[in-house]
């Protein structure tokens, strides 16, 4: 068969020339799929059992938003090479709905922030214009700057443990961080791209020898075992619900730019309005699928788009075998335990370096529009009452409980609020 089939969207390789293609794709995503869920799951103070369930849930779901997004049903779905994974940007967002009304009350505001997605999806061609650079900028940065400190917290160590902050978890953490980005900048091809999984293999070495891997969970964990629905509960509450829907929002403008970076770098032509409509919401109906299996909120892959704009290989049906080889590892708890071997501060060295390209991203989407005096205070004031507010919670301490989770559970709701309503607000003729 002509190797001709890999540079088509619609092509048919030999499993021989996909499959290698495909377990590429599983390698470049899979750290990215499982570290959100291992951290919230750590934060909330779940069990090993829990913890791998939570893995094994968020494989499975990351599998079903990806083929949907490849093949579609309706007007659901790009039809592009699209992998979707966990979102990290939900990372803190979910603990924080966690304290406030409990981890049930995450999966019902995961529903209607994913009927609501779909809706947004259906309608992006006439709201797309109040989202510029200038607001999608801020987002993406309050969103980077706003996981720092889960990075540097992951990086000392468990908290509230007597090794917390000590010298040897530091070691391991910046043993993995240098490699991530030795080999970020100095390998190339396929080496690059896996610079993540890479530094995390080199730290999981360190950390064997320095005695900090725990092997009890993996004995214990289950050959086989399928998702329940609900596995976790389900509740409804206003402020996780009002908190969730903006979340949904700002995360569908990495969708967007995703998907337009594919077809731009692999196909050298912009994204269709059907293509983009059908990303954001096949989005919301992977993501009304993956709440009632447990799993977490997911979006689009970078890296993985990134693999394709440099190999050019578009070929759906290699990220749709990806997909199913994540699908299927998410009902094998014993691979889903092993993830969950994973040390903190290997854990947090190497999503440090995936937290800071989410923070450059955001002063590159910023940079499109020239910093008049109107954008950079939107840009100021966002990121102050963003940053400000979250910094020093006991401010919303006399609101309201709902308003208290909407607004302060992280930087990038009111951050997004902010630049969304001053850019609505501002005049733009300041220069004229």
């Amino acid at each position: 068969m002509s190797n001709n089939e890999l540079f088509k969207l619609d092509g048919n390789p030999s499993l021989g020339k996909t499959l290698p293609l495909s377990i590429q794709h599983v390698l470049a995503m899979i750290i990215g799929n499982i570290a959100p869920a291992i951290i919230i799951a750590q934060s909330i103070g779940m069990n090993t059992e829990q913890i791998t369930q939570m893995v094994q849930y968020s494989m499975i779901c990351a599998g079903l938003a990806t083929i949907l997004q490849i093949y579609g049903i309706w007007k659901f779905g790009a039809r592009l090479p699209i992998v979707m994974g966990t979102n990290f940007a939900f990372v803190p967002v979910i603990i924080t709905i966690n304290s406030s009304y409990g981890f049930a009350s995450v999966f019902g505001a995961c529903i209607v922030g994913s009927i609501f997605l779909i809706f947004f999806g259906l309608f992006i061609e006439k709201i797309i214009k109040y989202f510029p650079p200038i607001v999608t900028g801020t987002t993406v940065l309050a969103m980077g700057i706003s996981l720092y400190p889960v990075a540097i917290s992951y990086m000392a160590g468990v908290s509230n443990t007597p090794e917390y902050g000590n010298l040897k978890n530091w070691s391991i953490a910046l043993t993995t961080l240098i490699v991530v980005l030795a080999i970020d900048h100095f390998a190339k091809g396929y080496v690059k791209i896996l610079s993540i999984l890479l530094g995390i293999f080199a730290g999981y070495i360190v950390s064997l020898f320095a005695g900090l891997v725990d092997f009890s969970a993996i004995s214990s964990a289950k050959y086989f075992s399928a998702p329940a629905i609900f596995p976790f509960g389900v509740e409804f509450h206003t402020g996780a619900i009002l908190t969730m829907v903006v979340m949904y929002i700002v995360t569908s403008i990495q969708v967007i730019g995703d998907a337009s970076s594919l077809t731009v770098g692999a196909m050298n032509r912009e994204a269709t309005k059907d293509e983009v409509s059908g990303a954001l919401m096949s989005k919301g109906l992977s993501g009304l699928l993956t709440a009632f299996l447990g799993g977490l909120p997911s979006s689009s892959y970078a890296q993985n788009i990134g693999i394709i704009s440099i190999t050019k290989v578009v070929s759906k049906k290699i990220v749709a075998i990806a997909g199913l080889i994540i699908f299927a590892l998410g009902f094998l708890p014993k691979f889903s335990s092993i993830m969950t071997t994973i040390p903190y501060p290997v854990l947090g060295g190497a999503t440090l370096s995936v937290f800071s390209i989410i923070t450059i991203n955001g002063i590159k989407l910023i940079s499109r529009e020239k910093m008049t005096n109107r954008n950079a205070g939107i840009l100021g004031i966002s990121l102050a009452f963003g940053l400000g507010l979250t910094t020093v919670p006991a401010s919303l301490a006399q609101t309201p409980v709902w308003f208290q989770t909407f607004i302060g559970s992280s930087p990038i709701i009111i951050a997004t609020l902010i630049a969304f309503t001053l850019n609505l607000l501002l005049p733009r003729n300041e220069e004229k």
